[in-house]
């Protein structure tokens, strides 16, 4: 897993950016998880925040590894992070990007098939983007509970 925090030259002390890159075996996701806690950590995040952040960026993730790529395939999972500001209220901007093939979920998923779901329900502004070159989820979460 490559990783690159950067941050910003404001008064935070933590990187307000985190950059991963992983590749599409299911193994990696643990990893990539625990670092997206201890950006989350870092920059002083609420417990609850987090735990939502882990769990929608998990399954954004989870997803590309299992459906973009055949198993046979070598793919990656591009995972951007970034704390903005807007309205006085703090944000993370979400962005997991693959570069395999979509697949439209099933109409019956049976007991499966319910990250999207998941995500949709702590997540703002979900917006999925398939096309030629891979597969783009995007969407935001507040930083801050009273947002």
């Amino acid at each position: 897993m490559r990783l690159r925090a950067l941050a910003d030259p404001g008064p935070r002390t933590g990187a307000t950016e985190l950059m991963l890159e992983v590749p599409s075996d299911p193994a990696r996701l643990a990893p990539m998880r625990r670092a997206v806690v201890a950006w989350a950590r870092a920059l002083d995040l609420d417990e609850e925040m987090i735990a939502d952040l882990q769990l929608a960026v998990g399954e954004a993730a989870a997803n590309s590894v299992e459906h973009a790529y055949p198993l046979s395939a070598d793919g990656r999972v591009e995972i951007t992070l970034r704390l903005r500001r807007r309205r006085g209220h703090r944000l993370v901007d979400v962005r997991v990007c693959d570069h395999g093939h979509w697949r439209r979920p099933p109409a019956d998923p049976g007991y499966r098939g319910r990250g999207l779901e998941m995500i949709r329900a702590v997540a703002h502004d979900v917006a999925i983007s398939p096309g030629s070159a891979g597969t783009e989820v995007t969407f935001h979460l507040p930083a801050d509970r009273a947002s």
